[in-house]
């Protein structure tokens, strides 16, 4: 544990950093951070070592992964890349876990040997959009919520911000932000949440999809840009609204307004504009997209009811997710900046100085033989020839087959033969096993059947096997074993060389003017 004094010393700094920002808060302007989710609902994912590089090569300092996998955070030992993990749902129902049974034991298990070993873990996001209309609702989130900040509390982990994500469906559809509320039928318990929240120096995190928004809504797709290129807008009183992000921003802002809390800090866990899966869901919607979003946010320009304010915002996502549930639309699987391979998607200026530049790839990524399976063509049993392929896509993903998605024009027979390949590629092509049987409808072929825009994938071979994003709790590893560590671990103070040339000399000044 660490020591009371040293505890205390924490503390009262923290406290007169806090006063600090009160006096002097007008006259400065917090940076906000760019960061990137990294979703691993995927037959295959990049090892995470790769990720720390990816991160590291393009200037990202901050990620958000979802559950505490002990193979995941080992990989971030000494890196300074912030943290945040999102407590899942599986966890706080108790459905897959033995061996921990309390936010206590997650803390001790997965958070603090991680910390002790140089993760820079910052935040815990706990539960990932419990109110959600598309799942069942978690109706104890507050009692959740406050014990696992009353955990942390308690290993002296205050330094560690607490949160909860939220999809924008836990607003009630409005014609205007001023207009916006929290759903009738969660309100009660959000009011709860809220509180807590805002007691603990907590923050709401909210997760925005313009490309759902603007399908919900019915909304013209131009309103789901920021480049000012819609003819649609919409006025509310003084505020005029010219894309969603702003109109979906603005109305949580009014919602928390009406529940008693106008200046919640809200960062946004979830943006991006996806490439595949349906007509809207292009590379090229993609980065015209990022490319008016990004200089948005790191410009401080806020939105209409909240000028000038710094946002933290997290990218969807860091890779696609073949594997992802589909519940809003089949581009869901398809947010990735790189494609399953380690390969940039698109280009895009994480910095937010308008330049058209590429991610760097990932290195190391080694690919399968240059094979595919394919159909054969056989159609003397046109109902087997279906049940093969409706089996195939089950077991993988077609979505790149649907109507306005980048396969979706092509014929028949081709559409069969991407559906056996999909399958086959996610079992490594394990011809062995009979990957590309089929029941006597595939064959192996070296030649490339990609046509047009609509490519074939080749697996990878430096993966790792999908997981569904499950936390890992059983067999921690050995992560928190025979460590000789403590269960807790102290704060390391993270602060950039300009910060610090800025702000030292106004606070020791500060710091004269109250000892006086």
């Amino acid at each position: 544990m660490i020591s009371q004094s040293n505890s205390c010393k924490m503390t009262c700094i923290w406290k007169r950093l806090m006063l600090f920002c009160v006096l002097f808060g007008d006259h400065l302007m917090v940076d906000c951070f760019i960061g990137v989710n990294w979703g691993r609902s995927a037959s295959q994912n990049l090892v995470p070592s790769m990720v720390v590089d990816l991160l590291l090569q393009n200037d990202i300092p901050n990620l958000r992964i979802y559950g505490p996998k002990p193979s995941i955070l080992v990989a971030f030992e000494g890196s300074p890349t912030a943290i945040a993990v999102t407590i899942m749902k599986d966890f706080v129902m108790r459905k897959k876990w033995t061996n921990v049974k309390s936010m206590d034991d997650m803390l001790e298990n997965l958070i603090i040997p991680p910390i002790q070993r140089g993760v820079n873990i910052q935040t815990l996001i706990i539960v990932h959009e419990p109110f959600t209309k598309v799942r069942p609702i978690l109706w104890n989130i507050t009692d959740v919520f406050r014990q696992t900040r009353a955990s942390l509390d308690n290993h002296n982990l205050k330094y560690i911000r607490t949160t909860t994500s939220h999809f924008t469906d836990v607003i009630t559809m409005t014609k205007k932000p001023s207009e916006a509320d929290f759903r009738a039928d969660i309100k009660g318990t959000m009011m709860g949440l809220l509180e807590i929240i805002n007691k603990t120096n907590s923050f709401f995190t909210y997760n925005i999809f313009p490309i759902t928004s603007v399908e919900q809504y019915k909304w013209p797709m131009e309103f789901g840009f920021m480049d000012n290129k819609s003819n649609f807008t919409v006025v509310d009183g003084a505020y005029t609204y010219t894309n969603a992000f702003e109109f979906l921003f603005d109305a949580l802002v009014v919602a928390l307004g009406k529940a008693g809390y106008p200046d919640m800090e809200i960062q946004i866990g979830q943006i991006g504009w996806p490439t595949d899966g349906s007509k809207d869901a292009t590379v090229e919607n993609a980065e015209r997209f990022y490319r008016s979003f990004i200089p948005h946010i790191v410009k401080n320009r806020g939105t209409p009811r909240r000028r000038n304010i710094s946002i933290d915002v997290y990218l969807n996502s860091l890779g696609d997710e073949n594997q992802n549930i589909i519940e809003y639309g089949a581009y869901q699987r398809h947010f990735g900046i790189y494609a399953y391979d380690g390969a940039p998607k698109f280009s895009i200026d994480i910095s937010g100085n308008g330049r058209k530049v590429y991610p760097t790839e990932a290195k190391g990524t080694v690919k399968s033989p240059s094979r595919w399976c394919i159909f054969k063509g056989d159609m003397s049993n046109k109902a087997l020839v279906e049940a093969q392929m409706a089996a195939a896509c089950n077991m993988s993903d077609c979505t790149e087959l649907l109507p306005g998605a980048s396969c979706g024009r092509i014929g028949y027979a081709d559409r069969v033969s991407y559906a056996f390949n999909a399958l086959y590629q996610i079992q490594n092509q394990e011809n062995q096993a009979g990957a590309c049987d089929f029941e006597g409808l595939g064959a192996l072929t070296p030649i490339d059947p990609s046509i047009g825009e609509c490519k074939y994938p080749v697996g990878i071979l430096t993966a790792e096997t999908v997981d569904g994003g499950i936390q890992l709790a059983e067999n921690v590893f050995n992560y928190a074993l025979n460590t000789g560590i403590s269960s807790s671990a102290s704060p390391a103070l993270n602060i950039s060389l300009e910060q610090l040339f800025f702000a030292l000399p106004m606070y020791i000044i500060f710091l004269v003017l109250i000892t006086k």
